[in-house]
């Protein structure tokens, strides 16, 4: 009901453009109603009490999740109200008169980074990702996948953003366009669709779309049936042939690999796999709760201070998806079982503060999503790109873990805002020294 509440206003009240809070709608009703349901139906027609990450059905454990979750949409939904009925002031952008400049130094920037890493790039076509990633850290994996190799994000950006606004055709004018075009050639090769995980995959080409073709997403309306359409049919179909097990090369060699992933593992059992497996995580965090004790904010430390490396933080608490997959591990798995399991947004606050971290989780969640409301509505357009980056990267984030999704978010802001700006800034100050030595 409140999620249905949620929708009808998000549709037919609110003015505001807020594609986040579609994503937020939208993992809701898949994760947290539709995915369920069909779980805990199949345990029924079964008769096999174990769902898909081994933990038992227990119908008192099925309604506490249920309550705790109706909880945190009731608390999140009168506190997003509450902050997105506050008037804001929305300051003017100016343009920079040495954008094309700044587009030149950032595109030989780029160029450098990828003759650097030409041998890891090109190793992504030819092994499957996950081979690849295996053999580098998990720090090291963050700062050159998230940080090094989405340089030429930003800047595509800018330039495509420079050009819809421009009225008045000029050299500058024709010359960012060829800017535009190689930027966009360098991500494709850098940030290839068959390559490239679903966390970051959908976030880029969706805020390029968004860039490039804003009139296609640029509706409450159009976001929220867009994104319901990606969850159900796209990315399931883009997870069968990222999780294949097979590289670029084999699918081309042999097309039929592809048939053969959509045959035994086609998009109509998605509902029902580790893909959506946030209601029942949470779930066994209740259970785990219940049995042991609560966290106290020490796996949240772990994902707040994710850029400390374990070499420094040696007793650094692993992500609560991994140790509630340990959990599951020790009381309902084997030898085989995988740990490796996401953990949802909302988990993550019960499973360090219970039912109080439920509501502290609800509220931040409410006023991040008014933040980047307010982003997107502005004129400054890398605030717009990462306001809208961080749109659809919220179903990941919600889908958890926290230190994941809080780590690829932070990474990706980073990149999108700080890295451009702070170069803004020491050009500014390089120009007004200069002028000053010339006076």
């Amino acid at each position: 009901m409140a999620i249905f509440i949620m929708s009808v206003m998000y549709l037919f009240k609110d003015r505001r453009y807020s594609p986040i809070l579609a994503a937020y709608i939208v993992f809701n009703f898949l994760f947290f109603i539709i995915a369920p349901m069909l779980q805990i139906h199949e345990v029924f027609v079964t008769n096999d009490l174990r769902m898909p990450t081994k933990l038992i059905y227990k119908d008192h454990l099925m309604i506490k999740t249920s309550v705790f979750i109706l909880i945190f949409n009731i608390v999140f939904f009168v506190s997003y109200r509450y902050f997105i009925s506050r008037k804001v002031v929305l300051k003017p952008y100016k343009k920079d008169k040495y954008l094309p400049v700044h587009l030149i130094v950032l595109f030989g920037v780029c160029l450098i980074i990828f003759a650097l890493n030409y041998d890891y790039i090109t190793t992504e076509y030819i092994e499957h990702n996950y081979k690849v990633n295996k053999e580098i850290s998990k720090s090291a994996l963050l700062l050159k996948e998230k940080i090094l190799l989405m340089i030429p994000f930003p800047p595509f950006l800018l330039s495509v953003y420079y050009i819809r606004k421009t009225k008045k055709k000029s050299n500058n004018y024709y010359l960012i366009i060829i800017l535009s075009v190689l930027f966009l050639v360098l991500l494709l090769a850098i940030k290839n669709p068959l390559t490239e995980k679903r966390n970051a995959l959908g976030p880029i080409y969706l805020t390029i779309i968004f860039f490039v073709m804003p009139k296609l997403l640029n509706t409450n309306f159009k976001s929220l049936l867009f994104l319901f359409f990606a969850m159900v049919i796209v990315f399931p179909t883009i997870s069968l042939i990222t999780h294949s097990g097979y590289s670029l090369e084999q699918l081309k060699n042999k097309p039929e690999l592809l048939f053969y992933q959509l045959r035994n593992h086609g998009i109509s059992n998605t509902f029902t796999t580790l893909n959506y497996d946030a209601f029942i995580n949470f779930a066994a965090t209740i259970e785990y709760v219940e049995g042991d004790r609560l966290s106290y904010g020490e796996q949240l430390s772990g994902g707040v201070f994710f850029f400390v490396p374990r070499k420094i933080w040696t007793n650094k608490p692993i992500s609560s998806g991994e140790f509630v997959g340990e959990y599951l591990k020790k009381e309902y798995g084997d030898e085989r079982s995988f740990t490796n399991l996401s953990n949802p947004y909302v988990s993550e606050g019960y499973i360090n503060f219970g039912l109080l971290g439920v509501v502290i989780f609800a509220i931040a969640l409410a006023y991040f999503l008014y933040i980047m409301v307010i982003w997107l509505n502005g004129f400054d357009p890398l605030k717009i790109a990462a306001g809208f980056y961080a749109s659809m990267h919220m179903l990941f984030f919600l889908r958890g873990d926290f230190t994941s999704g809080f780590a690829f978010l932070s990474a990706s802001f980073f990149v999108i805002l700080v890295i451009p700006k702070l170069y803004f800034i020491l050009f500014r100050a390089a120009l007004k020294k200069q002028s000053q030595n010339a006076e």
